[in-house]
């Protein structure tokens, strides 16, 4: 799409968007942070749909572009005139007449530079604000030049907030400790920190998902959800929070999780070719994100047998994409995944340039040169790995978008490949296109 054209476009949806919220002057929870977005959206939406009519913003439709086709329910053209046409048509219905039954609107708000959240909130200005974490991210030219100006950014959010709003933020995150004495709404403050208003007191990891007891205002309720790792907690905490302000039970809250499902390509198991496991976290890849998952990937031989995990005791495969968007501290934060690798996989096989930066320090930090490998692309990775896995292998599947695109290796390796529209991120023709 042309500039030009694009602006109009986007010109002409922003202005239906803000039509349709002045109409239904719906409630609005926005979601910022780092990592995590698009999960803490769905976990809010599993809770607050059990009471609300609520809608969510389809898949991370978190820009300036993104959020007004959010709130006008209707998904991207890609380069389609014929299919933007429709999706201008449906918009035009949808400010004047849809949306009539919804109360609450949801919607994930992503910063790639600074400037950006001052654009989404000229559109929207949510009642609840989450900020999740702040963590090393679009780090590249043009984008923040460090953490401070992340946080910068994404703090707009929670200032913007009105006196009767709420902010739920992270307790255990350095930075948004900053912001205890500073804002001016209410402050729900959730984490394993004995200062967290919402905190956890034990978490356990089981072939069903995770377990743990939460406590808020003395009360003390244990819950689960069928999720893998125990990060997963700072996508589930600020769900509970958010809901204990619209009248939720602590226990009401928690029982809702048990229906929670995570998004497609983060940290989902996949039945895999050969009875293997694939852990399938192939949306995108962050240095601590890809810490995470290898811990995982660690921890897998002992959750091997059933449940959510399904896993078998074979090798620990890890493959690991290029991680975007980190600036000039990209071979540095790399190595750091590659001294991480060692003891938490059999195997590891490593996608892309920038890659090989954590296959250089792994080998550095012990890991053996005869259980590795590095590929230049995910259609090489796959063709070695259909003839490589054996029975029972767990193989992690992690890297970013742009030019890795390992949800293409997983369609490959997949038990059953025609399921890949419904378990797959970037599926359909217009993302074939897309390199």
């Amino acid at each position: 799409m042309k500039k030009t054209v694009k602006n109009i476009v986007l010109g002409f949806l922003t202005a239906l968007a803000r039509l349709k919220l002045r109409r239904l002057r719906l409630f609005v929870v926005g979601v910022t942070g780092s990592i995590g977005k698009t999960s803490t959206k769905d976990a809010l939406y599993t809770i607050l749909k059990q009471r609300y009519r609520v809608y969510r913003s389809k898949k991370s439709f978190n820009t300036e572009f993104g959020m007004p086709l959010a709130i006008l329910e209707q998904d991207s053209g890609f380069s389609s005139p014929l299919k933007w046409m429709r999706v201008l048509l449906g918009a035009l219905w949808n400010a004047f007449v849809g949306g009539r039954q919804m109360q609450m609107l949801i919607l994930e708000m992503g910063v790639d530079m600074p400037g950006d959240m001052d654009r989404l909130l000229k559109l929207v200005r949510p009642q609840i604000g989450v900020i999740t974490n702040i963590k090393p991210v679009h780090l590249a030219g043009g984008q923040f030049k460090d953490l401070d100006d992340i946080f910068r950014e994404k703090r707009k959010l929670v200032d913007s907030l009105p006196e009767k709003g709420i902010a739920i933020l992270n307790a255990d995150d350095g930075y948004l400790l900053a912001l205890k004495d500073e804002l001016k709404c209410r402050m729900i403050w959730y984490g394993t920190s004995e200062t967290a208003d919402l905190r956890v007191l034990d978490l356990a990891q089981t072939p069903q998902g995770i377990e743990f007891a939460v406590s808020y205002k003395g009360e003390v309720v244990t819950a689960a959800a069928p999720v893998l790792g125990a990060f997963q907690i700072y996508v589930l905490l600020p769900a509970i929070a958010a809901s204990l302000t619209q009248g939720f039970t602590l226990e009401e809250a928690a029982a809702a999780l048990k229906d929670y499902r995570l998004p497609p390509g983060r940290m989902n198991p996949i039945p895999g070719i050969k009875e293997s496991l694939i852990i399938d976290s192939s949306y995108n890849a962050s240095p601590e994100a890809t810490k995470q998952a290898l811990d995982v990937l660690a921890d897998s031989v002992r959750l091997a047998g059933g449940g959510v995990f399904a896993g078998g005791a074979g090798r620990r495969i890890a493959v690991l994409g290029n991680m975007n968007e980190l600036g000039e501290g990209s071979e540095q934060r790399h190595r750091e995944v590659g001294r991480h690798a060692p003891g938490r996989a059999d195997v590891l096989l490593t996608v892309g340039a920038a890659a090989q930066w954590i296959a250089a320090e792994a080998r550095e930090a012990g890991f053996s040169p005869g259980a590795m490998a590095h590929f230049e692309d995910a259609q090489a990775a796959a063709e070695f790995l259909k003839m490589f896995v054996e029975k029972h292998d767990t193989i992690l599947v992690k890297g970013s978008q742009n030019k890795v695109r390992l949800e293409r290796l997983v369609k490959q390796l997949m038990q059953e490949p025609e399921r890949a529209g419904e378990l797959l991120v970037r599926q359909g023709s217009e993302w074939e296109r897309i390199v």
